[in-house]
């Protein structure tokens, strides 16, 4: 049967529950520095259920033989209202995950249609995304589907840090 995708509903967030714990494990075992396991789940079904009321949000499923095997979190944003920025909004694409069996498949790039669908009916033209720069296949997967860099955050570690500013060759 040929993957669909639709809106989350609140029946669903059992199985968004199970989804998130795939890509929380995965984020705990490539970046152990700033992610741990935990027990449990780290978003509690309250918060799911309010992304999935809210208009201006919205969790898009990917659903293969009935079963969810991937979604997208989605979130209407603006610039921050400070005169330097034009003002314009963008969808941002907060977290992504397609069920480990189906990678490979075609579910990704199917969300990410979906998203530009979404985008569409709702009068937003851009698409943003955040990825972990060692999350070298999430990179590479949103590089390949069209998305661009728009700038870099960069971390010093202090307490690895062995020379000041002046002193770097």
């Amino acid at each position: 049967m040929k993957p669909i995708t639709r809106v989350a509903e609140s029946r669903d967030i059992p199985e968004i529950q199970r989804l998130y714990r795939q890509l929380d494990g995965h984020h705990a075992d490539a970046i152990p520095e700033v992610f741990q396991r935990i027990e449990g789940d780290a978003r509690e079904d309250r918060v799911i259920r309010e992304t999935i009321d809210r208009e201006e949000e919205e969790y898009l499923l990917a659903i293969c033989d009935e079963k969810i095997v991937g979604f997208v979190q989605l979130q209407i944003v603006a610039h921050p209202d400070f005169p330097v920025f034009r003002p314009h909004e963008y969808a941002l694409m907060d977290s992504a995950v397609v069920d480990q069996p189906y990678r490979g498949q075609g579910i990704g790039q199917m969300l990410c249609n979906a998203t530009i669908e979404w985008c569409k009916s709702k009068g937003v033209r851009k698409i943003q995304t955040n990825v972990w720069n060692d999350n070298v296949e999430a990179r590479e997967f949103y590089l390949a589907f069209g998305f661009r860099p728009m700038c870099v955050k960069l971390e010093l570690d202090i307490e690895e840090s062995t020379q000041g500013f002046g002193d770097r060759r």
